[in-house]
């Protein structure tokens, strides 16, 4: 993406925030950071820290935001950014917009501590594609070539963050805001290669509300010890989407995932529940044996992460029972679910070199040892993380984006729509 497109972005949503009867808080800050080691290649790792900066707008809860006031008189804002990433020639630099959440855990006249979760895009000027020579650029095991850079394989990702803040009110409007966290930059797999960036970040600048004056913060709503509306309901979803599995391959599979699950409500912000989820990945119907082939039952992927003896639709399919705590602002839910593979008929498969050892014989249970660390063995594991974000457009109808991963490593994202009943 050029900057260009970046400030283009910045300015159509100017007269939205300008236009509306809110109460505003505006920022700017600098970022300094550190890449976290094992999320990416050493040799791509610059000598000098990841540093940035910001501008901000926070919207300050008020009579009508249910939502925010639930969550301790939350505000909600958006935030654009800049990250250079240590290594100009390698990993060149970010583009941030995403929008983020404060959930102040503590409130005083002159101090306040809480939490910020955030998500967005990250636009990113450098990529394997415009690193990589041409004579490398589609040859197995190229992407380690010194000059290559194998973090990202888009110029748009994904960007997550969840960091602690604090905000020290001085006074007339200004504040000094400070905060430090995990940042995440990825494109979830769509396009090889992915290895994702992981940072702890942090940042400190100053903010100022022009109408510190006249603005009355509503009081909190204290939820009761249980919601007064629906306390279970049961939903399910539907989504889907591609991914590739190897830069070499230029192959695309589907993916998706069929979740159906019960939440029960205690609280107006927060549901717990459990559910069960189906994944499909088709890059598991794949077979590793001569890729030149013209024979239509030959391989469809050179990515030796797991051995696959025969092609068989059965291996694309794993199906779990997962842990479902989610939080509720208004319409918005986020969902942060851990689950267990019940059913993985690729768990004795992984990894490549150790299951072609015992020919696809390593005889495991649900829970097993594995290596989640080494970059270089490559393997899922029993325990999967879904992310889920879900907006309520009707009572019964919601739309859903998902990213499921295996701790920080994501397999894919996913779109599509949900009901609940």
């Amino acid at each position: 993406m050029k900057i260009r497109h970046f400030i283009i972005i910045l300015l159509l949503c100017v007269p939205c925030v300008m236009s509306a009867e809110v109460v505003a808080r505006y920022g700017m800050s600098a970022d300094a950071g550190m890449v976290l080691r094992g999320s990416i290649i050493e040799k791509w790792i610059g000598e000098r820290p990841v540093l940035g900066g910001n501008v901000y707008v926070e919207f300050l809860p008020t009579e009508r935001m249910t939502g925010l006031r639930q969550y301790n008189n939350a505000s909600i804002g958006l935030k654009a950014g800049y990250l250079n990433l240590t290594n100009d020639a390698v990993l060149g630099s970010a583009f941030t917009v995403y929008t983020y959440l404060n959930v102040p855990f503590v409130r005083k006249q002159h101090f306040e501590f809480g939490i910020r979760p955030g998500a967005g895009l990250a636009f990113v000027t450098r990529n394997y594609y415009n690193t990589v020579p041409d004579s490398l650029m589609y040859v197995p095991g190229s992407i380690q070539y010194p000059i290559s850079n194998g973090g990202f394989g888009s110029y748009t990702n994904a960007f997550f963050t969840t960091a602690l803040y604090f905000r020290f009110p001085i006074r007339n409007g200004w504040s000094i805001d400070a905060s430090y966290g995990w940042y995440h930059i990825s494109n979830g797999s769509i396009r090889q290669p992915n290895t994702g960036f992981n940072m702890l970040n942090g940042e400190i600048g100053v903010s100022y509300q022009p109408r510190y004056d006249t603005y009355s913060e509503p009081d909190p709503m204290v939820p009761r010890g249980m919601y007064d509306g629906k306390r279970w309901d049961v939903e399910m979803s539907l989504t889907g989407g591609l991914r590739q599995a190897y830069f070499a391959d230029k192959r695309f599979f589907g993916i998706g995932t069929m979740s159906v699950a019960a939440h029960w409500r205690p609280l107006s912000i927060f549901k717990l529940g459990g559910g069960v989820d189906v994944f499909y990945d088709g890059y598991y119907r794949s077979v590793y044996k001569d890729f030149s082939s013209s024979n239509p039952e030959a391989p469809v992927t050179l990515y030796k992460k797991t051995y696959l003896s025969e092609s068989s639709v059965g291996n694309c399919f794993r199906v779990g029972i997962s842990l479902q705590p989610e939080f509720v602002v208004g319409n918005f839910t986020l969902g942060l679910h851990a689950g267990v593979y019940v059913f993985d008929p690729i768990r004795n498969l992984e990894p490549y070199d150790e299951a072609q050892k015992s020919g696809g014989k390593l005889s495991r249970g649900v829970f097993y040892k594995y290596d989640i660390m080494n970059a270089g063995v490559r393997q899922d594991g029993w325990l999967y993380l879904h992310v889920v974000m879900k907006y309520r457009v009707t009572n019964h109808l919601f739309v859903q984006i998902a990213a499921k991963s295996h701790m920080a490593k994501v397999e894919f994202f996913d779109a599509g729509l949900g009901v609940a009943l």
